[in-house]
């Protein structure tokens, strides 16, 4: 989730924690004496005890916890945990054929399980249907703050399995979607669009909307 801050100002934050490190290391163990290899050792140990406070509160759980601080959670939104999706999928449609090419297609809506582990190096998400037709993984997550209303997007791409596929599917495709995470404090969800290239050479890819609330219990 790092994105959200971009690559120059997280440098610059972990630049700034590395200094502050350094000086605290050096009022409470300040170099015996000036030379060039005292000052490299004092500044080497501030870079590793920074690097170390940042891999604990980014890459472990400790990081969704710190999400849920008031300031956090303004640029981290906690989205770590088990969601309950909704997929709106043109997918009948596309299976039948039967929908008139000018008219609207009707979403019939499929629920799955979602789970999100969310660190400040990485995202994952894992998405299993309810009646356990297929899989997915996410293959690549990227956060994304927007400048001007400072809403939060997940863009992703994942890959589906399905064990036993319907004559119209296939046993593997790939898809992508754009998610927004709505909401504020403790109520939040997230809700986009999806796309696939399941069959797309029969011309048979689909779309839909999927929403993504907090799973009861």
């Amino acid at each position: 989730m790092y994105q959200i801050w971009g690559v120059s100002r997280s440098l610059t934050l972990f630049g700034f924690l590395c200094g502050v490190i350094f000086l605290v290391l050096l009022v409470l163990a300040p170099p015996e004496h000036g030379s060039f290899l005292a000052w490299w050792s004092l500044a080497a140990k501030s870079v590793s005890v920074a690097g170390l406070l940042v891999w604990l509160m980014g890459a472990t759980p400790l990081f969704p916890l710190l999400c849920k601080l008031p300031y956090l959670r303004r640029w981290f939104p906690p989205i770590e945990g088990e969601w309950a999706a909704a997929l709106e999928s043109n997918w009948p449609a596309i299976g039948t054929r039967s929908q008139p090419a000018q008219s609207e297609v009707l979403l019939a809506p499929v629920h799955a399980s979602v789970t999100i582990i969310a660190r400040l190096f990485f995202i994952r998400m894992n998405l299993a249907a309810t009646d356990r037709y297929s899989t997915s993984k996410t293959i690549f997550v990227h956060a994304e703050r927007d400048p001007h209303d400072g809403s939060v997007s997940l863009h992703y791409v994942y890959r589906n399995t399905t064990l036993d596929p319907r004559p119209t599917d296939s046993a593997f495709h790939l898809g992508a979607a754009c998610l927004t995470i709505e909401g504020k404090d403790d109520d939040i969800w997230l809700e986009g669009v999806y796309w696939t290239n399941r069959n797309w050479r029969r011309g048979l890819n689909t779309a839909g909307k999927i929403t993504l609330r907090r799973a009861a219990g």
